[in-house]
C-alpha cells in the first residue's frame, strides 16, 4: 500500500491480523516471530483459537494451518466487530426476532435509538453507505417504528421527516443517518491532521495540497472510501478555528 509503505498487520488489544503471501517459508517465520514473543513477554498464543483466513483461492491452506498450528477458516468472519468478506445482515435478523415479540411504541422507538442505529454507526465511521442503502435502513426504521409486528400492512402516522426531528423541534430524536455519516467521516480529516501515521500513509497515495490535506482525488479508479472524505475537506475547513502559537514552529 502506498509507494514504499506497506501494512502487514492490524493490532488491537489481543486481536491481531496479519497478511501474508500463501508461502510455508513465510508461515515459518511468522512461527518463530510469535514464539520468541512468547518467550520474551511471558504471554501465551491461544494456536487453537487462530485462523487462517485465505483470500480467493488458495490450494495449500492445510499444509499451512499445519506449519502454524491453527485452524483453517472461511470467510465471512468478523475482525473488531467488523464484518469482513461479506454483507452485514444483523439487521435483518434482528428485525425478524423483534417482530415476534408484542413491543410497545415507546419499545420500539427505543430499540430504534440503540440498537438499530448502534449496528451501523460503527461501519459508518469508515465505510460511507451508499444512498440506496441509507434508504432501505430508513424504511426499515419507518415500518418496524410504526407497524410492529402487525401482519397486515399498517400505515405510517406521522412523516419520516417530522420523526428523525429533535423533540425540541417536535420531532421523537431519532437520529439523522446522513448527518451522522458525514460527522463519523470528517473525523477522519481531523486525524489527518493530527496524526503522523495516518497522513504518512494516505499522502502516500494521493499527494499532499498543502500540510493539512492531500490532492483532490479524481481518477476513476481510485480509492472511493478517501475520495469520499476528500469530499467533505471543504465544509470541514470551514468550521476550523485557528489558534497563532508562540512563533516556535512556523509552518508556511
Amino acid at each position: 500500500m502506498g509507494n514504499g509503505m506497506e501494512i502487514s498487520h492490524l493490532l488491537y488489544a489481543d486481536d491481531s491480523l496479519v497478511f501474508y503471501e500463501p508461502k510455508v517459508t513465510q508461515i515459518r517465520h511468522l512461527r518463530a516471530i510469535l514464539t520468541i514473543f512468547e518467550g520474551v513477554s511471558g504471554l501465551h498464543i491461544n494456536w487453537q483459537k487462530s485462523c487462517l483466513y485465505p483470500v480467493n483461492q488458495v490450494p495449500n491452506m492445510q499444509i499451512l494451518a499445519e506449519n502454524l498450528g491453527c485452524q483453517v477458516a472461511s470467510l465471512p468472519t468478523k475482525y473488531l466487530g467488523m464484518p469482513v468478506g461479506a454483507k452485514n445482515k444483523e439487521l435483518e435478523v434482528e428485525l425478524a426476532r423483534w417482530k415476534s415479540q408484542y413491543l410497545s411504541l415507546g419499545s420500539r422507538l427505543t430499540l430504534i435509538k440503540s440498537v438499530m442505529y448502534g449496528q451501523p454507526t460503527y461501519m459508518m465511521s469508515l465505510f460511507p453507505p451508499p444512498v440506496s442503502i441509507e434508504k432501505k435502513f430508513n424504511k426499515a426504521r419507518t415500518v418496524f417504528l410504526w407497524q410492529g409486528n402487525k401482519e397486515k400492512k399498517g400505515y405510517n402516522l406521522v412523516k419520516w421527516d417530522k420523526v428523525i426531528l429533535s423533540k425540541e423541534q417536535g420531532g421523537l430524536g431519532i437520529k439523522k443517518l446522513r448527518a451522522d455519516k458525514e460527522s463519523l467521516l470528517k473525523k477522519w480529516l481531523w486525524r489527518f491532521c493530527c496524526e503522523d501515521m495516518a497522513r504518512r500513509f494516505i499522502s502516500q497515495n494521493y499527494g499532499l495540497l498543502n500540510s493539512w490535506i492531500t490532492e483532490e482525488v479524481t481518477g476513476t479508479f481510485e480509492c472511493s472510501v478517501w475520495k469520499t472524505i476528500r469530499r467533505l475537506w471543504l465544509s470541514f475547513n470551514n468550521n476550523l478555528k485557528y489558534k497563532i502559537g508562540n512563533g516556535e514552529k512556523p509552518n508556511f
